[in-house]
């Protein structure tokens, strides 16, 4: 009886095995990968200014160090690491070693005069034989291997990538009979996990006719020809600190985006120092936050600052921002901050400039007001016969909320403007509606910009629960010359005068569509 279960049960696998020809390895980019996207500039001569784009190496790297040591996850950060961080150092590092460990590869396939050699390189990446491209990444992926591969430029439109690492995770060639026959090639598939797509899995598949291999997910992404790079070797990487923030209510870090003009912030003896001032509590300083490092000009560097002693977000008072120089100047354009705590992640101040405020010999600080007004707290209710509180203290004297503050993030497709416009209408919670037309007055929201609208609201509100739904309409039409618009992100702030009151919506990520508005497409509704 025992022999005739086994024997079932093999039947039954063994049948949904069939056809299954896809192999995967154990790495999970949303679990292993990094969660920001390789969108760094490095520094590589700094006196000819002369930088390079990109740490995708080093991230692969890296990701493959965390991946293969015991014990030791990869950081949770959702934010570049700064310049001169422990982690940035760390990512630049691996990035050296995966180039120079492989200069002998990236030249061979960088040498293609006029591309005299287009196809030679393109059947390296499918053929099947011995030492094959092919064969060599099988024998890492079907031993549970997730492997390097080294991407080499197209070059030929302005929207090819350059030269790329990456990490293959999976394969799907086919049956063996495919493989043997040849027509694996029409079916082959090589997963990866790429540090400019945070999170995703990738599908790199070729292109005969152009002889190029693309993502099937974002087609213009595409190379001439790729190499396994076998001389990857493990390293322990560096400890970062996943504590979770306990939940007690409190912001326990303020996380700062500096986005730097076209003046850079020297370092050296040129650096910025920063002032946390508090309702009822001393402030804090922090001495030093650019670490002596430079920061180049546009361009954005990430801080953050844990909190001393952690603190209600109503208790933030202001930043104050100070450099310590002689007669260097810096142009800040953009200056955003996050107030994070358990679940908490909270755009509290973010503006923009051109510059926002530019720094110099004589002037050397910038204020930021967050909280302006402290916090006020009413007196119980007395229960009168007992002498006991009835209720719990609570806020006093609800603000007017007066404004909508839009923030809203343009994709890879503009808002064109002239006929093609963005009318707003709010919805509150009485039943009545609020309707604002062309909010962007005609003029075009580029690609890749971020816009801001203040709506002056004319219904009463004092929470803002009593919004039911925001709807954003564009006034698109069909046919020939009708335009399209993506929606990477909005955040939609309730404000009260000058201090925001809190986020009634928040949606969405710089480089990914959350909407996308069409002729067929013309409504977006923002509801809490």
């Amino acid at each position: 009886m025992k022999n005739l279960i086994l024997l079932f049960i093999s039947i039954v696998f063994g049948f949904q095995g069939i056809g299954q020809t896809k192999k995967m390895t154990p790495f999970k980019p949303d679990q292993h990968g990094f969660k920001f996207d390789n969108t760094f500039k490095n520094i590589f001569i700094d006196a000819l200014d002369w930088r390079t784009g990109g740490l995708c190496g080093g991230m692969v790297y890296t990701a493959l160090d965390y991946y293969k040591t015991r014990g030791r996850s990869i950081p949770k950060t959702i934010y570049r690491p700064t310049e001169g961080s422990p982690l940035q150092r760390y990512l630049y590092d691996r990035q050296v070693t995966s180039l120079t460990s492989n200069l002998d590869k990236w030249g061979e396939i960088g040498f293609n005069p006029d591309g005299a050699r287009n196809s030679e390189f393109f059947n390296w990446g499918i053929e099947n034989k011995r030492g094959s491209r092919i064969n060599e990444l099988r024998s890492y992926i079907d031993r549970g291997i997730p492997v390097p591969l080294g991407m080499q430029s197209v070059g030929e439109e302005e929207t090819d990538p350059g030269n790329h690492q990456i990490l293959a995770i999976g394969y799907d060639f086919g049956s063996a009979q495919d493989l043997a026959s040849g027509s694996y090639k029409r079916k082959m598939k090589i997963y990866v996990y790429d540090p400019n797509f945070n999170g995703a899995i990738k599908t790199l598949v070729p292109n005969f006719e152009q002889e190029t291999f693309f993502y099937l997910e974002n087609p213009k992404k595409r190379w001439r020809t790729y190499f396994v790079d076998k001389n990857y070797r493990a390293k322990t990487p560096i400890k970062i600190s996943l504590t979770d923030y306990p939940n007690d209510g409190k912001i326990h870090e303020l996380v700062f985006e500096f986005g730097v003009g076209g003046d850079d912030l020297r370092g050296g003896n040129d650096n910025l120092n920063l002032t946390l001032n508090y309702h009822g509590s001393a402030p804090q300083k922090v001495y030093n936050v650019n670490k002596g490092n430079k920061w180049i000009d546009n361009y954005s560097q990430f801080i953050t600052v844990p909190l001393k002693t952690p603190i209600a977000l109503n208790k933030i008072k202001s930043v104050e921002l100070h450099t310590i120089s002689g007669n260097d100047n810096f142009n800040l354009n953009k200056l955003k901050i996050n107030a994070r705590g358990y679940k908490v992640n909270r755009r509290i101040y973010e503006k923009l400039g051109a510059p926002l405020k530019r720094f110099t010999g004589k002037d050397k600080i910038f204020r930021v007001l967050v909280n302006p007004n402290p916090p006020t707290i009413a007196l119980s209710r007395v229960n009168l016969g007992t002498g006991k509180t009835g209720v719990k203290p609570t806020p006093t004297g609800k603000k007017k909320i007066d404004k909508l503050r839009l923030w809203i993030r343009t994709g890879d497709d503009d808002l064109r403007g002239g006929n093609d416009n963005l009318n707003i209408v709010i919805h509150y919670g009485n039943g009545r509606k609020q309707a604002v037309n062309n909010v962007n007055k005609g003029t075009r929201w580029k690609d890749k910009s971020l816009n801001s609208v203040d709506i002056s609201l004319n219904n009463n509100i004092y929470a803002i629960s009593e919004i039911s739904q925001v709807v954003l309409q564009t006034t698109f039409r069909g046919g020939l010359g009708g335009d399209n618009w993506n929606l990477n992100a909005i955040r939609i702030e309730a404000r009260s005068g000058n201090t925001a009151v809190g986020n009634y919506y928040e949606r969405g990520v710089d480089d990914k569509i959350l909407h996308r508005f069409t002729a067929n497409k013309r409504t977006f509704t923002a509801r809490r």
